[in-house]
C-alpha cells in the first residue's frame, strides 16, 4: 500500500476515528485502525469491540492498493506530530512508514488485517433521513437529560427514537428530568420507523465528529435500524452501533395536561441568580426553595450558608396566593442552558409534582420536564 495525503486533511480524520477506539484495549488488535486503500480512496475503519463501529472514506493520492492494521494511537499521533505538508505513507509486509522528507520518517509496526475485529453487517428494515445539522441539534437538546450511569436501567443512558405521525420524536430522561424533541425528517425520503429504537448518544457523536472531519457537515444521513443495530450513513461516513436494550419508560402519560400556573422569565437573569444560589446548596441534593408571588420569584438556599436572591417574572395563577417550589438548581440550570432562548415559560400544576419548561418561540417542538423537590417542613 502506498499513498500521499496532506497532513491537514488526514490528521482530523484519524482524530475522529480514534474517538471510537478503546483507550485501554484488552488485546492489541482491538486498539487498531484498519487501513484499506483502493485507487484514490483511503478507508479508515475503527470500532470499540463492544458494538460501535465507524468507517470513514478520505480522498488521497493513491499509488498502490493495499490493506494493513495499525495502532490507532501510534498512527494518529505520528501524523499529528508530522510537519504540515504532504505525507507519503506506505507499507511493506507488516511495517507502515510515514514519511515527510528524505530521511525524515517514522516506522510503525503493523498487524495482519485479517485479525482485525470486524464490525457486524447490518440489514435494516426501518429507515429515515435527516441532515447532519438536524442530528446535531437532536443530540444537543436531548442527550443531556439521559442517565450518565447504566446501573440497573441501561436504557436510560440512551435516546429514544420513535415515529409520531410524520415526525420523529426523540426523548431522553434519567427519571429526574426529561427532554422531548419533535423533528421533521427530510421530505420525499423514506420514513418507515415502525418501532422504537434506543440509540446510544455516543453513536450520534461519532457520526457528527466523523462528518466534520471528512467534509460531510451539511450532508444527509440515512438512518437505518434493525431489531438490534443501527446504521447511519453519509457520503463518506458509516456508523454502526448496537441499540440499547429496553424497556424504556412510558413517557407520554408523564407529560401533564392541566397546568394552571404559568411563570415567564428571562433565561440569562435566572441563570445568573441560580449560579449564586447554587453555591450555597447541599451538594448531594442541589435543592433550593423558590417562592413565587405576584411578579417576583424569591430563591433561597440554606445548606452551607443562607443565600437569598430574587428575579422578576410574569406569573399567571388561579389565585394570588404564594407558591412554594423546591428545585434542583443544577438540573434547572442545565435545562435553561439547553433551551438557548432569551425567555422560557414554566408551567406548574402543583407544588409537589413535575414542572414543564418551554423555550419561547419553539412551537412546543421542544419540551422539558423537571421533577420538583420535596421541601423540608
Amino acid at each position: 500500500m502506498k499513498f500521499y495525503a496532506e497532513k491537514s486533511l488526514l490528521s482530523p480524520v484519524l482524530s475522529a476515528a480514534k474517538l471510537v477506539v478503546p483507550a485501554r484495549p484488552a488485546i492489541q488488535i482491538a486498539g487498531c485502525f484498519l487501513l484499506r486503500l483502493k485507487e484514490n480512496t483511503l478507508e479508515v475503519t475503527a470500532n470499540d469491540v463492544a458494538g460501535l463501529g465507524l468507517c470513514l472514506n478520505v480522498q488521497v493520492e493513491g499509488e498502490e492498493d493495499g490493506c494493513i492494521a495499525v495502532s490507532a494511537t501510534e498512527f494518529a499521533e505520528t501524523v499529528a506530530a508530522a510537519p504540515d505538508r504532504k505525507l507519503a505513507i506506505f507499507s511493506d509486509n507488516l511495517n507502515l512508514t510515514v514519511s515527510w522528507g528524505e530521511k525524515q520518517d517514522s516506522d510503525l509496526n503493523g498487524r495482519n488485517p485479517d485479525d482485525f475485529i470486524k464490525t457486524p453487517e447490518v440489514e435494516t428494515d426501518c429507515n429515515l433521513v435527516l441532515k447532519v445539522p438536524a442530528l446535531g441539534f437532536l443530540l444537543s437538546k436531548v442527550a443531556f437529560a439521559t442517565s450518565k450511569t447504566a446501573d440497573n436501567r441501561p436504557s436510560l443512558t440512551g435516546i429514544l427514537l420513535e415515529a409520531e405521525g410524520s415526525k420523529l420524536v426523540a426523548v431522553g430522561t434519567d427519571s429526574h428530568r426529561l427532554s422531548r424533541l419533535y423533528l421533521q425528517p427530510e421530505p420525499e425520503e423514506d420514513f418507515s420507523l415502525d418501532r422504537s429504537a434506543i440509540v446510544p448518544p455516543r453513536a450520534i457523536q461519532a457520526l457528527l465528529s466523523a462528518a466534520a472531519a471528512v467534509g460531510d457537515s451539511e450532508a444527509t444521513v440515512s438512518m437505518g435500524f434493525s431489531e438490534t443495530y443501527l446504521k447511519f450513513k453519509t457520503t463518506n461516513v458509516t456508523v454502526t452501533a448496537k441499540l440499547l436494550e429496553g424497556p424504556y419508560p412510558s413517557w407520554r402519560p408523564v407529560i401533564p395536561t392541566n397546568l394552571p400556573v404559568s411563570i415567564k422569565l428571562n433565561s440569562a437573569e435566572m441563570m445568573d441568580v441560580l449560579h449564586r444560589v447554587d453555591s450555597a446548596t447541599d451538594k448531594s441534593t442541589r435543592s433550593a426553595r423558590l417562592s413565587v408571588h405576584n411578579s417576583e420569584i424569591q430563591l433561597t438556599a440554606t445548606a452551607s450558608r443562607k443565600v437569598r436572591e430574587k428575579i422578576a417574572c410574569v406569573c399567571e395563577m388561579p389565585d394570588s396566593s404564594e407558591l412554594l417550589l423546591g428545585v434542583n438548581t443544577n438540573y434547572l440550570m442545565e435545562i435553561l442552558k439547553v433551551c438557548g432562548t432569551a425567555e422560557v415559560e414554566i408551567l406548574i400544576n402543583g407544588e409537589r409534582s413535575l414542572c414543564e419548561i418551554l423555550p419561547s418561540g419553539e412551537n412546543n417542538e421542544l419540551l422539558f420536564l423537571l421533577m420538583l423537590v420535596r421541601l423540608a417542613e
